[in-house]
C-alpha cells in the first residue's frame, strides 16, 4: 500500500527554491545598485578631472586647485570602495546563484521521486485490480 505522499514534501521543495529565487533577485538588484553607483561616480570623475585641466590651461587659483585635486582623491577613494563593494557582491550573487542551482535540483529530485511512486501506485491497484478480476472470471466459470 502506499505509505505516505510525497505532496507535501515537494510542496516544501518548491518554496524552498522559490525563496533561493527570491534571494538571488535580490543580490542581483543589489549588484546592480553598486554598479549605477559606480558609473555616476566614474562620470563625475571623468568631468571634475576634464573641468580641472580645462581651468588649469586658463588659469586657476591655487586654492581651487587644491578643492579640485581634494575632491577627485576623495571620488577616486569611493570609487575603490564601490569596487570593493561590487566584488563582495558578485561573491554574493555567485553563491546564490549556486544555491538556488541546488534548490531546483532538490525540487526535480522530488519531483522524479513522486512520479515514481505514483507509478508504482498505479501498478500496484492494476495488480490488484486484475487480481480481482481474475478472481471474478474464475468464480463465473465455475457456474
Amino acid at each position: 500500500m502506499k505509505k505516505f505522499s510525497l505532496t507535501s514534501v515537494l510542496k516544501y521543495r518548491t518554496q524552498l527554491e522559490k525563496i533561493a529565487q527570491n534571494s538571488l533577485l535580490e543580490a542581483q538588484r543589489k549588484r546592480t545598485q553598486i554598479i549605477q553607483q559606480i558609473q555616476k561616480k566614474e562620470t563625475l570623475f571623468k568631468r571634475l578631472i576634464n573641468d580641472l585641466e580645462k581651468r588649469r590651461s586658463e588659469g586657476m587659483e591655487v586654492t581651487e586647485m587644491i578643492r579640485y585635486e581634494e575632491r577627485i582623491q576623495v571620488l577616486s577613494t569611493e570609487l575603490a570602495t564601490l569596487q570593493d563593494i561590487l566584488a563582495e557582491r558578485d561573491e554574493e550573487v555567485r553563491k546564490e546563484r549556486e544555491n538556488t542551482i541546488q534548490k531546483s535540483k532538490e525540487r526535480k529530485v522530488m519531483e522524479k521521486l513522486k512520479d515514481k511512486q505514483n507509478a508504482a501506485w498505479q501498478q500496484y491497484l492494476n495488480k490488484k485490480e486484475a487480481a480481482m478480476l481474475d478472481e471474478i472470471a474464475v468464480i463465473f466459470h465455475e457456474r
